[in-house]
């Protein structure tokens, strides 16, 4: 628990310092402080048409008036750009995006950008209106306790039971055994549980991080949704499987499921680190309500993170479990083969007696049998 809580602290110091982290989602999108939109579009052009997309880091420009559109230059890389009759385009412009801007909450910041319509002038006004931030320290509070409470439960689970480490020579100086000795679990039921625990924990870590992939993915409108997935997916496409796969093994009671549950998990929390400026940011790029997705990453970062640590703990009783099962198997067989080798001795020994009185017996009778010696 001690060095999940101080990999938290460093994530969270570093993001302190620098301000929050600047990370990519689905689409190249990012949290924000504002939502941006068109105000208006003057003089009306028929068939033109503006709007943002994706709460403003895009605009959208639909071309339907019989004649090339040109938007002019200082919005970036995108701009200039001419649009032909009957298409659309879609672009980032510096001019209208909230990225990398800073919007106090209820703050409405203005901007304008200019079109050339077959020679008229359009000039497109818009503004950036700021949202409430959320507070950080709860939803990083929220994660530190998630992985908390499961490395707690799993360290309660494969801690050694009194039973487990009692020889069975210690039956004749403590004829009676410790009180909870006899309520308590097996060992290896407990260990049993603890593989089930961490099996469940990754799942549901895994199925957060789904879900948060599908919820970016959703909130993308100006690329094809299944490049965006893929995208946005990332690594996870190996660590889901791992995830799943390694859960399934231990359902069927195969212990070396665990090892790719806590390796699927920890690709799981490292990978939706970047995705923890929905912490600090109030405009999400997600097909839902801000607070589930903020949900989601708690889980898949505390729930990842817990159980890639907790599964240290789990795999070192497995394995000392294994270890003692060897050294008892060892020790049977030794004390199978010294009670055969007595059972043989005294069977050995059980013979040799029978076969003594027998051949006295027969003296007597062979010496009856010829009768006194004759006189010559």
């Amino acid at each position: 628990m001690t060095r999940f809580l101080v990999v938290l602290a460093v994530v969270a110091g570093t993001l302190v310092v620098t301000g929050g982290p600047v990370a990519a989602h689905a689409g190249g999108l990012t949290a924000t402080d504002a939502r941006g939109r068109v105000v208006a579009v003057s003089p009306s052009v028929p068939g033109l048409t503006v709007e943002t997309i994706e709460a403003g880091a895009r605009l959208r420009l639909r071309n339907d008036t019989g004649s090339p559109i040109t938007i002019n230059p200082g919005g970036g890389t995108a701009a200039p750009a001419v649009v032909a009759p009957g298409t659309e385009v879609t672009w980032i412009d510096t001019r209208a995006t909230p990225d990398g801007r800073t919007v106090p909450a209820s703050r409405t910041v203005p901007w304008t950008l200019t079109l050339d319509a077959a020679g008229t002038p359009v000039t497109v006004t818009g503004e950036l209106v700021g949202e409430k931030r959320p507070r950080p320290a709860v939803w990083w509070i929220a994660a530190a306790l998630t992985g908390a409470a499961l490395l707690l439960a799993a360290r309660r689970l494969t801690r050694a039971h009194p039973a487990a480490h009692r020889h069975p020579s210690d039956s004749a100086v403590h004829p009676h055994p410790h009180p909870s000795d006899s309520v308590g679990e097996p060992p290896a039921h407990r260990l049993l549980r603890a593989d089930l625990l961490l099996a469940v924990a990754g799942s549901v870590a895994a199925l957060a991080s789904a879900a948060h992939v599908i919820g970016s993915t959703l909130a993308v409108e100006s690329a094809p949704m299944v490049t965006t997935f893929l995208s946005a997916a990332g690594i996870n496409l190996l660590a889901w499987p791992l995830v799943i796969g390694g859960a399934v093994t231990v359902l069927r009671g195969r212990a070396a499921g665990v090892l790719a549950v806590c390796a699927g998990a920890a690709l799981t929390a490292v990978f939706v680190l970047p995705d923890v400026t929905s912490f600090h940011r109030p405009v999400l790029p997600f097909a839902g309500p801000a607070t589930l997705e903020r949900v989601l990453v708690v889980l898949a970062l505390g729930l990842g993170a817990g159980v890639a640590i907790a599964g240290a703990g789990v795999l070192r009783s497995l394995a000392e479990r294994v270890s003692d099962t060897d050294g008892s198997l060892a020790e049977k067989a030794s004390d199978t083969d010294g009670s055969s080798a007595g059972k043989a001795s005294d069977t050995e020994g059980s013979l040799a007696e029978s076969a003594s009185p027998a051949e006295g017996p027969s003296g007597e009778q062979a010496a009856d049998a010829e009768g006194p010696p004759r006189d010559v």
